[in-house]
């Protein structure tokens, strides 16, 4: 599907409605798959025939909520992979119709 993205948490701490509000959406395609055993959610340019991330993929994602055209998405961003810390993220997601 494709959307508009906006991450809502820095290094697992919930960013402030201000914040949020200015932020830029990243705009893609919005993939949900399973892999190993955890499902895990990325944002790829549209049309894309190699999946690059524009945003950090969001591993053990979970579907919160869901109104109208946007979704909250929940789940552990890894920026180093399994090696390092894993953080707590959200996304809100627009769909485009």
């Amino acid at each position: 599907m494709y959307g508009k993205v906006k991450r809502l948490r820095a290094g697992g701490k919930r960013l402030s409605d201000h914040d949020i509000a200015r932020s830029e959406y990243v705009q893609g395609e919005v993939r949900v798959y399973g892999l190993a055993g955890t499902i895990v959610a990325n944002v790829s340019a549209p049309d894309s025939q190699v999946a690059d991330p524009l945003l950090p993929q969001l591993y053990d994602a979970k579907l919160v909520t869901m109104h109208g055209h946007g979704m909250l998405f929940k789940g552990e961003e890894r920026p180093q992979g399994d090696a390092g810390p894993a953080y707590i993220q959200e996304w809100s997601v627009m769909v485009e119709r």
